[in-house]
């Protein structure tokens, strides 16, 4: 098991430590162990248990009522809750302790509740973001290891593989498109999420990935011809950095140029293409683009 600070469970359930604080002290809901120094530790089973109690809590439970509650017990009324509830922290905080505890069952039953009512573009852009931000605000500061973050990355872009795979033959526009990313980026979602969204409206997608060499991005638009170009801009780099692979693709291609990603980078680049800075903006572009509209 791994340890947590209550600072950590602040961030990922949203109760502030204060009032833990107190909940400890007047409900006894849980007992974190203490350091030689008195800080206050805690394990992956408290942390579950805050987050379903943060869950009950922010949905009109009364926390002396949810105090008396086995663990059990308050496993059971945060699987009613869930049913009946119209928003999505529950499957937010089952996808938390899924990372946590690498407990892939978790996440796999999480998922299929979700696919019952929405895509997988649906469920990335509410569930799946969401649940990577705050677990990446704890992994970024060390935290949380490393390997929890990237056992809930893998298992979700298990997902995507296995979408973009199951997309039916739908009619061909004719168009082909070539994603990839630069060569320091290494956050690949956006190029799953691209994928997905253009297989579905009948490109046919050529996806390289990441860790590319622009000499090898240059050789592959060259081989491939493509109609579009889409890549994204997540990770801090210098401007000049940014501006230069811009204008370094623009000078070695013919067609249209996409981008996407981080808009406090891109509102400060040149891209000479099309800038999306929303999902629903992307979607709504092909789907015209795919209809002749």
């Amino acid at each position: 098991m791994h340890n947590y600070s209550i600072a950590d469970l602040e961030k990922l359930s949203g109760i502030k430590s204060h009032t833990i604080r107190i909940w400890e002290k007047r409900y006894s809901l849980v007992n974190p162990n203490r350091t030689d120094t008195n800080i206050r530790s805690y394990n992956d089973d408290q942390l579950k248990k805050i987050l379903n109690v943060s869950l009950l809590i922010k949905n009109g439970h009364k926390i002396s009522k949810v105090a008396s509650l086995s663990p059990d017990e308050i496993s059971d009324s945060v699987s009613k809750l869930t049913k009946s509830y119209d928003g999505f922290d529950p499957y937010i905080n089952s996808l938390i302790i899924s990372s946590v505890q690498f407990d892939e069952p978790l996440f796999d039953k999480t998922y299929n509740e979700l696919k019952e009512k929405h895509d997988l573009c649906f469920i990335y852009e509410n569930v799946f973001i969401p649940t990577l931000r705050r677990i990446g605000t704890l992994w970024s500061s060390g935290e949380l290891f490393p390997a929890q973050e990237h056992f809930l990355s893998n298992l979700i872009k298990q997902k995507f593989h296995y979408a973009i795979e199951s997309v039916p033959k739908a009619s061909r526009i004719n168009k082909k498109a070539f994603l990839f990313l630069p060569p320091w980026e290494d956050h690949d979602f956006a190029l799953l999420y691209a994928n997905l969204v253009l297989k579905k409206f009948g490109f046919d997608v050529v996806n390289i990935g990441k860790t590319i060499s622009y000499e090898s991005i240059v050789m592959s638009i060259k081989k491939i011809n493509p109609d579009i170009l889409f890549s994204t801009f997540i990770v801090g780099q210098k401007i000049t950095a940014i501006q230069k692979f811009c204008d370094d693709v623009k000078a070695n291609s013919n067609c249209k140029l996409f981008y996407a990603g981080n808009p406090d980078l891109l509102r400060l680049v040149r891209t000479q293409g099309k800038v999306f800075y929303s999902l629903n903006e992307f979607d709504s572009y092909f789907r015209k683009l795919s209809l002749g509209i």
